[in-house]
């Protein structure tokens, strides 16, 4: 679309029976009949305006210098994409009718580019992006008169898109993390959620609230999976060969005595931890079978028909997570009589390392101080153990936390949102049932320049609206 006036072409359209005259009157005004003078000046006005006018349409319409050829890709030739293969060239068309697009801040090469899934024949997809003369990095994006980088997208050379999807949409387009639909404003009367303004017959969203059995069902795959693991981790879990450790301490002592009892301790503290996790482990295994069993339990208290219902959560305020939390920090503290008795090994800790500071010979000094660091390892002892037992007593109260807190209950308060399975309908792969448009930016903004940040995103915000979403949504069956 690219719209070139010359100055010659600008003069042209006045004529030269209005240019001589008014050279004339510039240099001869008073010899003019009033009349004629006054004509002159409307003709002056008029060629101001029209000079302007010229100047004006220059500056929008030279931006888009031209359009590369479009591309194709998939089974577009496919007759069952015959339907949306002309929906997508009249989604073209208005996309073209965009002022605000056909304005960007910088010139560009615009180009098209249709899709069609090969695995999946129900959606297709538009892409319309502008190309500037080169990255922001200096790699030239433009080819011969009117020719695209064949690896301008790999580089992310345009600096907007726009997308159109025809009855292909993905959860990530719509819900992030939690999973709920940010409703992000409003298009031509259309909603737009997270960026895409979504179009369908009767204002029917395609994504429906998760059910209880939805959320229920992730709960007792983690908790399974749980389970496996830990006694995956059980059963890799061995206590070294003590006639492999002697044999390979004899060959390091005839190169490293130092090595070699290095070596020792360490396989010594690790056959020591893997009998300690031993020890711990019906403990553990317990514990996860417990969180596995609730879950369980719990599910089987609802009905078919609540288990369908949309999960709700039952704390929206938050007091039970606060009770929660609070009983958790209590369980971390060590108990009285645990407290006494580490402070009495503390104590007496401190007592054999003065009397090793006192004493005479170094031998004696060397046994108290080894003494003490026996104690002090002692009372630590007591506070691992006690914070293990406290961990799993906390795993087991947010385990119940989060599993009786999901109740049934109505749309309106659901928990969560999926893509609804039946909309699109995958039997009616030849109809257009959903279409979801964004504009987007392409370039790292923090590449650019302010100055030309600012103005690139002036220009995809201008863009967003100035599209015609009611002609898109004629496009619905």
């Amino acid at each position: 679309m690219t719209v070139q006036y010359g100055r010659s072409q600008a003069y042209s359209g006045l004529g030269i029976g209005t240019i001589q005259p008014l050279r004339h009157s510039l240099k001869y005004p008073d010899l003019m009949p009033r009349s004629q003078r006054i004509h002159l000046i409307v003709c002056q006005v008029l060629l101001i305006i029209l000079l302007a006018t010229i100047g004006t349409t220059t500056i929008v319409y030279a931006q888009v210098r031209c359009w590369a050829p479009s591309q194709h890709e998939g089974p577009l030739t496919d007759k069952r994409w015959v339907r949306q293969l002309k929906a997508m060239k009249t989604a073209e068309v208005i996309i073209k009718q965009s002022q605000e697009f056909m304005n960007p801040p910088v010139p560009v090469r615009m180009r098209t580019t249709m899709v069609a899934d090969r695995h999946d024949l129900i959606g297709s997809q538009l892409i319309v992006r502008a190309y500037p003369e080169e990255t922001t990095v200096g790699i030239n994006l433009w080819r011969g008169t009117c020719e695209i980088n064949s690896q301008a997208d790999r580089m992310a050379g345009s600096i907007g898109k726009i997308n159109v999807l025809f009855n292909a949409l993905s959860k990530d387009m719509f819900m992030g993390q939690d999973e709920i639909p940010k409703l992000t404003g409003t298009r031509g009367g259309y909603p737009e959620y997270n960026g895409w303004v979504v179009l369908t017959k009767n204002g029917r969203l395609p994504w429906i609230p998760q059910t209880l059995s939805d959320r229920l069902d992730r709960i007792g795959v983690a908790r399974e999976k749980a389970v496996t693991n830990w006694r995956h981790a059980k059963a890799s879990r061995k206590v070294p060969d003590h006639a492999m450790i002697d044999r390979t301490a004899a060959l390091l002592r005839t190169t490293d005595p130092a090595g070699a009892d290095q070596y020792l301790e360490n396989m010594k503290r690790l056959t020591a931890d893997i009998h300690a996790a031993e020890s711990k482990d019906a403990a553990h295994v317990a514990h996860l079978i417990n969180l596995l069993d609730e879950y369980r339990t719990y599910r089987a208290s609802f009905t078919p028909a609540q288990l369908a219902m949309p999960a709700i959560w039952a704390d929206p305020d938050g007091s039970a997570r606060a009770a929660m939390e609070a009983r958790i920090n209590e369980l971390q503290e060590l108990r009285v009589d645990d407290q006494e008795r580490v402070g009495e090994i503390r104590e007496h800790s401190r007592g054999l390392d003065r009397q090793a500071a006192a004493a005479d010979d170094e031998a004696t000094a060397l046994r108290l101080r080894a003494q003490a660091r026996e104690l002090l390892q002692d009372a630590d002892q007591i506070r691992k153990d006690h914070m293990e037992r406290a961990v799993l007593e906390g795993e087991a109260l947010q385990g119940s936390y989060e599993l009786t807190n999901l109740k049934p209950g109505s749309a309106e308060q659901a928990l969560a949102y999926k893509l609804d399975p039946s909309f699109p309908n995958r039997n009616q792969s030849g109809k257009i049932q959903v279409i979801a448009v964004s504009v987007l930016p392409v370039t790292e903004k923090e590449t650019l320049q302010r100055p030309e940040q600012e103005a690139r995103s002036a220009w995809i915000d201008r863009v967003t609206p100035s599209i015609n979403y009611a002609a898109l949504a004629a496009l619905l069956d």
